[in-house]
């Protein structure tokens, strides 16, 4: 059962969901989201499958893209979207269903306990990692190149569930588009002296959330966009 307290907290967050062509997915990971956080936000990255139809019959607001703009645009629309609506909590949560309410819950406590201003989800912690072997060779590559970049200790970078206060989530002013915004947001977090912390989550692997997530490929790009975004500055 929850406390007043927390149900306070739960009335003041904004769950951002960036979403690109999940119509498979979509209406499971809203559904499941709904279930424990009042106020959700879909940003529909122009897809172009059924991703729009379904969400109309969703208790989700949906914000759109009129073309595909890349999850970091998406997740800086959603994450303004939420301030100017007051938001003193953020979650960020991917839309294609390797994430769980109940971790996003877990986050948003340990936020809300107020002794960080971000909690970073990890599937590296603890015993809930799930993941594929090759998958993780190839994220425990990029969260080192991560680290390095970002001078930060993290041990799971690019997991897109993430509990933000709304002082660590004015900070951001994201500009790599593409998968490199995840190392991108925790520069930003630490150059503004954010305090962070990861706890423990399960990512559901499924073929539908592995095709759609990095290949070493990506891991290499990640890397030339966070080197030549840096010498942009």
């Amino acid at each position: 059962m929850q406390s007043e307290a927390f149900r306070k907290v739960l009335a003041e967050t904004f769950v951002v969901v960036p979403a690109y062509n999940e119509g498979r997915v979509i209406g499971d990971v809203i559904t499941g989201l709904a279930s424990a956080f009042p106020n959700i936000v879909v940003v529909n990255d122009g897809s172009s499958d059924e991703t729009a139809e379904i969400l109309r019959g969703l208790p989700a607001v949906v914000v759109k893209h009129q073309i595909n703009l890349g999850q970091g645009a998406s997740l800086q629309t959603g994450i303004t979207f939420a301030l100017e609506r007051g938001a003193n909590y953020i979650v960020t949560f991917d839309a294609d269903g390797q994430h769980r309410a109940e971790d996003a819950l877990s986050a948003l406590r340990l936020l809300a306990e107020g002794q960080c201003d971000v909690v970073c989800g990890s599937r590296f912690l603890g015993t809930t990692s799930n993941v594929p072997r090759m998958r993780k060779i190839i994220l425990k590559t990029v969260v080192g190149l991560a680290n390095l970049t970002a001078g930060t200790k993290m041990t799971d970078a690019h997991n897109g569930l993430r509990a933000l206060s709304r002082r660590a989530a004015s900070c951001l002013d994201l500009h790599q588009s593409g998968m490199a915004h995840a190392s991108e947001i925790m520069s930003q977090l630490r150059n503004h002296k954010m305090n962070i912390r990861e706890v423990p989550v399960q990512i559901n692997y499924t073929q539908y959330s592995l095709a759609k997530g990095q290949s070493s490929l990506n891991s290499i790009n990640i890397l030339v966009d966070l080197v030549i975004g840096r010498f942009m500055k």
